[in-house]
């Protein structure tokens, strides 16, 4: 038993040894910033979200942004969105919406973001109630097109029809619990967890663990219509409650850079050629309701090397869909310019 015990120690010792020597490697051989990604500092009693690209405060309704003032006479237009809307790689006050209050400064321009990983599929009774007590008349959705297929598998569940979306979303939640300890600070567990994820990035998935159903538009029509009428319908109930709505898809960086284009494809991410084009932003343009204003942001980008307007090795994640400060201007100056939801 003793002869057992001993042999036990030594192997967990040693097992232990190797990772913290490997631990050591990574850190001095892997040149992305491990934290990027993963959960934020917290400072000032948790108002604000502290990220190796900037920080991000809460206010005191519980939004990533400064306290809304409500008591001027400025109209209001509040942003919903994914974590482009929040400022991943960009922070505050680098995002669209600060650019928007200094290039339409007769608004006051709300980022009202859920956070990571949400879409309209997270609208809930909760904010309708704060935008009519605030009497916020006007929300522009900033949709990434990683968007399409939580959109799609909500509608195909209310309708009650077969899923036909992979998700291998139950690995994310398998891993979560040493996720919130690792990532970020273990080298060693992030850059494996990266590699992993690539692995599957490669194969046509989403960070989030939905397949990349937006990369192939034709193949994925159906899907694509699918999201339209889930936006559809959020328009309509808004227009209900007497709030307008708009919409502004947004792009991937491969769709604005030729060189971008090239580096993904050099790395194994794969797409129908058209999608370069815009094909999956027009063809869900094409089944919106003409009465909802929407807005594809494909101009005011100038072809320029990679990273220049998006996030680009920063991080353990292959990143063509977050615009970094570069990115948020030009999309704010295309929303200023096009006065998207600033007329009546």
């Amino acid at each position: 038993m003793k002869l057992f015990f001993f042999r036990f120690v030594t192997i967990f010792l040693s097992f232990i040894l190797i990772l913290f020597f490997l631990e050591i490697v990574c850190r001095n051989l892997i040149e992305f910033e491990m934290d990027y990604y993963a959960v934020p500092k917290k400072a000032n009693e948790k108002n604000l979200n502290i990220h190796p690209y900037g920080v991000i405060p809460i206010n005191k309704d519980g939004f990533f942004d400064k306290e809304f003032n409500f008591e001027n006479n400025k109209r209001k237009i509040g942003y919903f969105g994914d974590s482009v809307t929040y400022g991943v790689g960009a922070g505050y006050p680098y995002r669209f919406t600060e650019y928007l209050n200094k290039l339409s400064p007769e608004f006051d321009h709300l980022n009202l973001s859920g956070g990571i990983n949400i879409s309209l599929v997270n609208w809930n009774d909760e904010i309708n109630n704060y935008l009519i007590n605030n009497n916020i008349k006007k929300i522009i959705y900033m949709m990434n097109l990683n968007d399409i297929a939580p959109l799609s598998y909500e509608y195909l569940k209310i309708k009650g029809e077969r899923q036909e979306i992979q998700n291998i979303g139950y690995l994310k939640t398998l891993i979560s619990p040493i996720d919130k300890i690792a990532r970020g600070n273990s080298m060693l567990y992030t850059f494996v967890r990266f590699k992993i994820k690539f692995f599957f990035v490669k194969r046509g998935f989403e960070a989030s663990g939905y397949e990349a159903i937006e990369l192939y538009s034709y193949k994925n029509k159906n899907h694509i219509i699918n999201a339209s009428n889930v936006i559809n319908q959020w328009s309509k109930s808004m227009n209900i409650i007497g709030i307008k709505t708009c919409v502004v898809i947004l792009p991937y960086e491969m769709q604005i850079s030729k060189i971008a284009s090239e580096h993904y494809k050099k790395i194994g991410i794969k797409s129908e050629k058209d999608f370069e084009n815009f094909s999956t932003q027009r063809l869900l343009k094409n089944y919106l309701n003409k009465t909802t204003y929407s807005l594809i942001l494909e101009k005011g980008f100038l072809e320029k090397n990679i990273g220049h307007y998006f996030v680009f090795n920063k991080g353990d994640k292959i990143d063509f869909n977050h615009p970094n400060r570069e990115g948020h201007l030009v999309i704010a100056k295309e929303i200023s310019k096009n006065k998207v939801c600033q007329t009546e």
